[in-house]
């Protein structure tokens, strides 16, 4: 369902691996400011949280402002068992990419 809404804003704990403290996942160079945003309309929401495939890869979004959410890469292992699921049997991620991001 697209939310038209919804606005991406990077998070640097996710890009810039020099940062001082606690960093996240860091998000893949091929991933720009457009791509994310367009991940966030896609994506899947479960809970307070949005779920997103791109090229095999899973990610998630969160919520930190109203209406504004940052992304990370994920492993598979961290997506809900119902979308992983459907996106398997729709097509949108292969069995092997699954298991090749597994973790």
């Amino acid at each position: 369902m697209l939310n038209q809404q919804m606005r991406y804003e990077s998070n640097p704990k996710h890009s810039d691996p020099w940062q001082r403290g606690r960093r996240g996942a860091l998000c893949p160079g091929d991933i720009d400011a457009a791509r994310a945003q367009q991940l966030l309309s896609s994506s899947e929401r479960v809970g307070n949280k949005r779920y997103a495939v791109f090229e095999g890869r899973a990610f998630c979004a969160q919520q930190h402002a109203c209406d504004v959410w940052h992304g990370y890469p994920i492993g598979w292992v961290a997506v809900p068992v119902d979308v992983r699921k459907q996106w398997l049997d729709a097509g949108r991620v292969r069995r092997r990419d699954v298991k090749r991001y597994w973790d």
